[in-house]
């Protein structure tokens, strides 16, 4: 008996950052201790993949110590434009967030950019996520000591990749 063979096949990115993205978020000088949270994300009606390959990509200012790290999380909704359905009750948009209680409480925590050692370059983090609402947002939580992050627009993007199952017609 022939088996039908199960593998991945992936849609195109949809990304979080200042120009040029599917959705603006700009994280750029976020400051220690405080938080940006992005614009809305349409992911379109179902069906629609549930599975998305998540990576952070971020930098900050200046060399940061063994530890520094950045904190995403996930924010979804099933009425983009109505923010008592949105999780914590925010609303969605470019903006600072000076609190991350919202996050740990009501967002789901995708990961964290962790610094391993002393050092100045691009840190990136990656996991997969399953997103079951159609609308969604970003927000990420500087959690370094005393580090800013970058100015540069480009050092912060956070890429989501559908992924989805597709079965193979048995040979």
């Amino acid at each position: 008996m022939a088996a039908n063979l199960v593998k991945i096949n992936v849609a195109s990115d949809l990304t979080f950052k200042a120009s040029g993205g599917t959705s603006v978020w700009t994280p750029t000088s976020v400051g220690a201790g405080a938080g940006r949270i992005s614009a809305v994300m349409d992911l379109g009606a179902a069906p629609r993949p549930r599975l998305y390959r998540w990576r952070m990509q971020t930098r900050w200012v200046a060399t940061l110590a063994a530890g520094d790290m950045l904190r995403v999380y996930l924010i979804t909704s099933n009425a983009s434009a109505t923010t008592a359905n949105n999780d914590g009750g925010v609303a969605f948009g470019d903006a600072a967030m000076s609190v991350e209680t919202y996050a740990i409480n009501s967002y789901q925590f995708l990961g964290a950019v962790i610094a391993g050692v002393a050092e100045d370059k691009n840190e990136c983090a990656s996991g997969t996520v399953e997103i079951l609402d159609r609308y969604i947002g970003v927000m990420c939580w500087n959690a370094s000591a005393t580090k800013a992050l970058s100015g540069t627009a480009g050092d912060h993007v956070l890429t989501l990749t559908p992924v989805m199952d597709e079965i193979e017609a048995a040979a």
